[in-house]
């Protein structure tokens, strides 16, 4: 493969990325046969490129079907299927180590810990041992594929927290991890009984990126808080322990906005937004859109009591507003997530039947994942995105709305506690928590003026044009040379 126009620098050494999840998936079909699926992501679809300039593998669970029936004796296959470019290793799990790792620590421990709700946090001593030993695992798969040579290795986020901690005991290998979810203030991650532990393993890394300056702070008061002996320069974001440095930085993620413009900006999107609005708006009117997974960090009940709310303060509303809310089903094998996707569908439920009349409905829930040519689509139809989480590491929902606004009027309402807040000043920013205020956000939003809502779109796609996905990439590995030269 060629080299990557926007590609400013390549990992000093071969690359291994080691994620939970894999870039692409095969499932068996009814026939036997074993299909790939499509990889999910932007940030697949710029790693892999930047993984064959590297020359690289991809270490992630094999959690498809048919994802070993493919494979070679080393559990590992050349990836993407049509044009293979890049090792993909996959990681066989058993059933007890998937409930111990990924549904029990990972989602029911870790996942609610990083975003501040306690009311979901559940842990159990045996579960953090399967953690552990899977993180293990892994830590030993990239070894091995390293070969004893200099490898850059590349960790993303909460799954593998413990995988850096051994890794870095191997003198060839250069360690760093992104951290894609929010990072605890300490008095929150004093909860976790092995926060220690926890703290510990990201230290082995060279280099740690975060989403936002917050979260780096966060970090560095959680070591000074619970890693006795660790020095902590918060000015120039560097700890020192035992005789090691670890770097950590804030690297805010993007998406890749011409991308998504051009997804967007295209004949079939035009056209499907047009049907999207005369299906949501048979009357005519303006139509919000959400984007999500459900998820109970995303605070959809909440966006859903704040439009009840605005349809009951403002009546003239009703039938010529609807919120559709595309909800991703997600972790529905986890007791707290399908409550949840339960209790989203419920309370759609209950509003349609109050407000709803003739063919005008005021919630539209699609239940279902969408690729992201049909997405753009969405976000092209919607007059305003509401994105409204109670926490959020970045939310890149935000950026992608923006993208996709070019010669439209779209209003941006941004959740204050979603990171992209720090950036995109100019969309309309709310307190999730604060029902009635969301509600009079959301009316302000509709009545927006014109020459407003151009004014904050214009400065809103120049933020995100120009740091894109890509700039990210280049940030992080320009920060990679430099920590590598310093080592």
């Amino acid at each position: 493969m060629g080299p990557l126009p926007w590609l400013r620098r390549v990992p000093p050494r071969p690359l291994i990325v080691l994620s939970n999840r894999e870039p692409f998936v095969h499932e068996r079909t009814t026939g036997g046969t074993s299909k790939p699926a499509a990889p999910v992501g932007g940030l697949t679809s710029a790693l892999g490129p930047l993984m064959a300039a590297a020359g690289g593998t991809w270490i992630a669970w094999g959690s498809g079907s048919g994802d070993f029936d493919v494979t070679d004796q080393g559990d590992a296959i050349m990836v993407p299927p049509d044009t293979p470019f890049y090792r993909l290793r996959r990681m066989r799990l058993s059933p007890a180590e998937v409930s111990g790792y990924y549904l029990e620590t990972a989602n029911r421990a870790l996942w609610p810990l990083c975003h501040s709700q306690l009311g979901q946090f559940v842990y159990d001593a045996e579960h953090w041992q399967t953690y552990r030993r899977v993180n293990e695992r892994f830590a030993a798969a990239a070894i091995a594929e390293a070969r004893g040579l200099p490898t850059t290795c590349w960790v993303h986020d909460y799954h593998l927290a413990l995988v850096p901690g051994t890794l870095r005991r191997v003198r060839h290998l250069f360690v760093h991890q992104f951290w894609h979810v929010p990072w605890p203030p300490p008095d929150i991650l004093r909860v976790l009984p092995n926060a220690r532990a926890l703290l510990l393993g990201l230290l082995g890394n060279h280099l740690l990126g975060f989403q936002t300056q917050g979260d780096v702070r966060n970090f560095l008061a959680g070591v000074r808080r619970l890693v006795r002996g660790a020095v902590v320069d918060g000015d120039r974001g560097l700890v020192r322990f035992k005789g090691q440095r670890t770097r950590v930085k804030a690297f805010p993620i993007s998406v890749d906005a011409a991308a998504f413009a051009a997804r967007a900006g295209s004949p079939a999107a035009e056209a499907l937004s047009r049907q999207i609005r005369h299906a949501a708006l048979p009357l005519g009117g303006q139509l919000l859109l959400g984007v999500d997974r459900i998820d109970y960090t995303k605070g959809i009940p909440r966006r859903f009591l704040s439009f009840t709310r605005l349809l009951e303060e403002h009546p003239e509303l009703v039938g010529k507003v609807t919120l559709l809310q595309i909800g991703v089903p997600t972790r529905t094998d986890v007791m707290e997530f399908a409550d949840h996707d339960r209790g989203v569908i419920e309370s759609a439920e209950t509003l349609n039947a109050r407000f709803g009349s003739g063919g005008w409905v005021p919630i539209r829930l699609v239940h279902e994942s969408l690729d992201q040519q049909t997405l753009a689509a969405y976000y092209r139809a919607a007059d305003i995105c509401l994105v409204s989480p109670l926490v959020d590491g970045m939310n890149l929902v935000a950026k992608e709305f923006v993208a996709c606004q070019a010669g439209r009027l779209g209003v941006l309402v941004l959740s204050r506690f979603a990171g992209a807040a720090r950036e995109m000043r100019e969309a309309l920013l709310v307190n999730p928590y604060d029902v009635g205020a969301v509600a009079e956000t959301l009316h302000r939003a509709l009545a927006l003026p014109p020459e407003e809502r151009e004014r904050r779109m214009k400065l809103l796609r120049r933020r995100v044009e120009r740091h894109t996905l890509q700039d990210w990439m280049n940030e992080v590995l320009a920060e990679v040379s430099r920590v590598c030269r310093n080592i």
